[in-house]
C-alpha cells in the first residue's frame, strides 16, 4: 500500500483499542508514514463532541477536500503507531489550518 509521508491525509482505519481509547473503524489522521518499517504514526477520530472538553484535542470541520461527514474531534493526546495494513482507505486531506492547529497542540502536548 502506497500511502504518502505527508502529515494532512484522513484514512479510515481498524484501530483496535482497550479501556479508554478508540476502537473500532473510524477516521485517524495519518500523521507520519514511517514506511521503512511499514508502520504510520496516526490520531484517531470521534465525532462523540463532549470529548473536545478534553486538554490536547482539536476540532476538524467537514469539508469536501477532508471528506468527513461528521464534526470531528482529533484526539491528539491518544497519538500511536499502527501497522499501515491497518490503514483501509484514503478519505481525503486535511487543510493547511487544521494541520497549523493539531501541529501547534502536538508541540504543546510534548514540550520537554
Amino acid at each position: 500500500m502506497m500511502v504518502s509521508s505527508l502529515k494532512s491525509e484522513v484514512w479510515m482505519a481498524d484501530m483496535h483499542g482497550r479501556g479508554h481509547e478508540q476502537k473500532g473503524n473510524r477516521p485517524v489522521i495519518l500523521w507520519r508514514d514511517l514506511d521503512h518499517v511499514k508502520m504510520a504514526i496516526v490520531i484517531p477520530c470521534t465525532t462523540t463532541q463532549e470529548c473536545s472538553k478534553f486538554p490536547h484535542t482539536h476540532m476538524v470541520v467537514p469539508s469536501i477536500k477532508n471528506c468527513l461527514s461528521e464534526d470531528s474531534i482529533a484526539l491528539i493526546f491518544q497519538i500511536t503507531s499502527i501497522d499501515k495494513k491497518r490503514l483501509d482507505r484514503k478519505l481525503g486531506e486535511l487543510d493547511a489550518g487544521d494541520i497549523m492547529g493539531i501541529g501547534a497542540v502536538l508541540k504543546e502536548m510534548l514540550r520537554v
